[in-house]
């Protein structure tokens, strides 16, 4: 079976748009950078006119201490220009301290050195920066959703952002039960629908967003996918999408993003096995 067909030509240039509107509306910065990443992730040329005008405007809002307004919208503007392939200059590196000077003592990051530290932000970071990742910070992430994983709430969302920063941090499967376990736990947490939601059966239902986390989180480790799960998953999104080629959300782009860069990986993944 070819999946090909269910990935919309039009997401991309939707998401193209997003970002020129939100240049021309001065949009925070992270979600500028999100747009950019997630463009650049899924197969936008690097020379894109848009795509290059964001990276200027991200530049030029960076502070004099090397980070952004927070620890995630650092980690979005430095995964962006380093996509870009402007890793090399100065402000990269000074972005790079920030991050480590914002970073907890037990090692983990929050939105800033004063917020808790989080699951998400730790992930995200390990995942998009691995170069920041260390044993400390590996440490922490299996120790946090260890935590997690045995408590009454156990968000989907914060499973695909441990598999996400887990793997990037190249720690093997083999030797971490706790991967196999939050494996487990989300194939046990996909919604009837075939979606994801914070929870299974959670009142908002299924939505792009979790759906996205979590598929990325899942197709972290392909020795340990099920199949039938990512097709339900792709299946969902395609009988979601806008006609535009992106999904509602309260952030439209934000939700997209995720459920754009989600899917292409599926669909990679999808036409290796049907191979």
């Amino acid at each position: 079976m070819s999946y090909k067909n269910l990935l919309s030509n039009k997401t991309a240039p939707s998401l193209t748009k997003q970002l020129e509107s939100g240049l021309d509306k001065n949009l925070e910065s992270i979600r500028i950078a999100r747009i950019g990443t997630c463009l650049l992730l899924t197969g936008s040329a690097r020379n894109n006119r848009v795509i290059v005008k964001s990276a200027n405007s991200i530049l030029g809002v960076q502070q004099n201490d090397g980070g952004w307004i927070d620890t995630e919208e650092t980690i979005w503007s430095l995964a962006f220009l380093e996509r870009l392939g402007w890793a090399t200059e100065k402000y990269f590196e000074s972005g790079l301290t920030w991050l480590n000077s914002q970073r907890h003592r037990g090692g983990g990051w929050g939105r800033t050195s004063r917020d808790t530290p989080r699951i998400p932000s730790t992930g995200l970071l390990l995942h998009l920066l691995p170069e920041l990742s260390d044993s400390k910070a590996v440490s922490w992430l299996k120790d946090e959703w260890g935590k997690d994983l045995k408590s009454d709430t156990r968000l989907t969302y914060k499973g695909g952002f441990f598999l996400l920063g887990l793997s990037a941090s190249e720690v093997s499967a083999n030797n971490c039960p706790l991967i196999e376990e939050t494996y487990t736990h989300l194939f046990e947490e996909q919604n009837e629908d075939g979606g994801f939601s914070p929870w299974k059966d959670h009142p908002i239902g299924s939505d792009p967003w979790s759906t996205g986390i979590v598929l990325l989180g899942l197709l972290s480790y392909p020795e340990l996918v099920k199949t039938a799960v990512i097709e339900k998953t792709v299946n969902w999104l395609a009988e979601n999408q806008l006609p535009n080629g992106l999904w509602p959300y309260h952030y439209i782009e934000e939700g997209s993003a995720y459920a754009y860069w989600g899917l292409v990986e599926a669909l990679k993944y999808l036409s290796k096995e049907s191979d």
